[in-house]
């Protein structure tokens, strides 16, 4: 059986594909992932629009199972060579978007002369520029080697955060923040993008977890930085905030430099892998069901994203979350305003970094041993900024060290945010659907980022009683929208279980792709299912995680 008809629509050639059900349960068993029939179909499809991986994997569709010695030997030698180049540049990120919040306690404000409200918009302007340039970042990141595409990218933001050194007034720094905000809008989506080409679907969840784990990282080298150029006093020249900025500055070049030469685009070309491993790092990520990479835009899959109630459960989660953001660019005058010194504040915000760090890898674990639980740790997660929340609303304002403690407890909801970013990298599939989803959810956290930063006014100020009831407000609609996403993803799961068993059929494991050799004879190469670059929604064997 056949097929070579193209969806509408489509810019390259889309086989119509027999309906495959699934023979899994109502939720993924990620340590033994479901099974396929052993009949295959024959797929005529062009070359252009497949996975990247099609021709590396060539001859071993039907490999044996990889050895899990071997397996783990591969994922050891991805992990040294990728992550340390993901955690720098997450670190890095961090320190760059939030480098206003350390230079309000290190004469910014006054230089700028920025009103508290100026000051809020430098934060809004930001996520104006990220929420401008993500869709072009998306399609850009598709058509060009990623890696590559966000080292240019990394390039960009240190110039733009160094030229904030030569500002005296809210404009020039408020088009910088924007250019700065554009530029970085990638990021997040580029590093769920890698990741996911190499890693299973527990490992993709932990490494983002890891990754996001820089995050509490950033927050503790901003404030030892703060802390040392704030003994250079406000008086001097260059002021300390200026010396901030160079400093990250000229890390951010260093970064750009080494992200170009040595992070891969995809496992074809990671110079660290030899031909074998190259097959091996695919025939491990094989029951993802997701694919890798396909170089080509298909509309059929665009539309697929922006109808698929997904998207949008995932959209108004971010929005949601993010609303939490304005503590970043806030935690300085927050903790100032608790009655310590400026060299006091610098310090103060350490333990908020290891909160975060703590947190994740709570979850992580966690992960490891119920590996299908990110919603149910996610919501968890969530759990202690309700209480820390509800804490800084009643406790009295003289109990300055139990204000400070909840400002470290609210940090242990970033592995609810994790848990659910990692769910968003895995329950898609289809390439241009992929990138349609991930783009989408990062115009819902530009959305909570820009609104986020609007509602701590001066007026609110020492007690900011009606932001902290915004963020308690935040963090039960987290865990309500947590809860309902799992809710939707074991029904569907259930519905494609009646189908399969209605239907008595097994599913199809394997297609063919039609390749021109140069003598121009045509050779069937046979290639799973899931490297056809189809979506969730096509391939009925995908099982959503939960």
């Amino acid at each position: 059986m056949s097929a070579a008809v193209g969806a509408p629509g489509t810019e390259s050639v889309v086989p119509t594909l027999p309906q495959r059900k699934d023979t899994s349960a109502s939720s993924i068993d990620e340590k033994h992932p479901p099974s396929s029939g052993d009949s295959s179909v024959e797929v005529h499809k062009e070359d252009e629009g497949v996975d990247v991986v099609v021709g590396i994997f060539s001859g071993h569709a039907e490999d044996a199972a990889l050895d899990p010695a071997v397996a783990s030997k591969i994922r050891s030698k991805l992990d040294w060579n990728l992550l340390p180049l993901l955690f720098i540049l997450y670190t890095l990120q961090f320190l760059d978007k939030n480098s206003i919040g350390a230079g309000s306690i290190l004469g910014l404000i006054q230089d700028a002369k920025l009103t508290t409200n100026q000051y809020n918009n430098l934060g809004t302007a930001f996520y104006a520029g990220y929420i401008v340039f993500v869709g072009p970042h998306a399609f850009m990141m598709q058509r060009f080697p990623i890696a590559k595409y966000i080292a240019v990218n990394i390039f960009l933001w240190s110039v733009f955060i160094g030229l904030q050194c030569t500002c005296h007034s809210y404009g020039p720094l408020f088009a910088l923040r924007f250019l700065l905000g554009a530029s970085e809008g990638c990021i997040t989506s580029g590093i769920m993008t890698i990741i996911s080409m190499f890693y299973t679907r527990v490992e993709i969840s932990q490494r983002l977890g890891w990754t996001f784990q820089c995050n509490g990282i950033a927050q503790i080298v901003s404030s030892f930085l703060a802390y040392g150029v704030a003994h250079i006093g406000l008086d001097s020249h260059p002021k300390p905030w200026k010396w901030f900025m160079v400093i990250i500055t000229f890390l951010s070049l260093f970064t750009s430099i080494i992200y170009f030469w040595f992070m891969p685009d995809n496992p074809t070309n990671a110079r660290f892998l030899t031909e074998e491993d190259k097959v091996a790092v695919v025939q491990r990520i094989k029951s993802n069901q997701n694919g890798i990479e396909t170089k080509v835009w298909k509309r059929y899959q665009f539309i697929e994203a922006l109808k698929d109630p997904k998207t949008w459960m995932f959209f108004l989660f971010a929005a949601v979350a993010d609303l939490q953001g304005g503590l970043g660019i806030q935690y300085a005058i927050i903790i100032k305003g608790f009655g310590f010194t400026t060299l006091q504040t610098t310090l103060l915000n350490i333990p908020s970094g290891f909160a975060m760090i703590f947190s994740i890898t709570l979850g992580t674990i966690a992960l490891k041993k119920w590996p299908n639980a990110r919603t149910i740790i996610g919501a968890l997660g969530f759990a202690p900024g309700v209480l820390g929340c509800i804490l800084l609303l009643t406790l009295p304002w003289s109990n300055k060290a139990g204000l400070l403690t909840q400002i470290y407890i609210i940090q242990f909801g970033g592995v609810g945010f994790i848990m659910m970013l990692s769910l968003c990298a895995i329950v898609f599939a289809g390439h241009t659907k992929k990138m349609t989803v991930n783009a989408i959810f990062l115009v819902g956290y530009c959305v909570g980022q820009m609104l986020c930063t609007q509602f701590w006014k001066e007026k609110y100020r020492p007690r900011n009683m009606v932001p902290w009831g915004i963020q308690l407000a935040t963090y039960v609609a987290d865990i309500s929208i947590i809860l309902f996403v799992r809710w939707y993803l074991i029904r569907e799961n259930k519905r494609r279980d009646a189908e399969k068993a209605a239907s008595g059929k097994e599913y199809d494991e394997f297609g063919f792709i039609e390749h021109i050799r140069e003598d121009g004879t045509v050779q069937k190469v046979k290639v799973p299912i899931q490297f056809m670059d189809i979506t969730d929604f096509e391939n009925k064997a995908f099982r959503y995680a939960l």
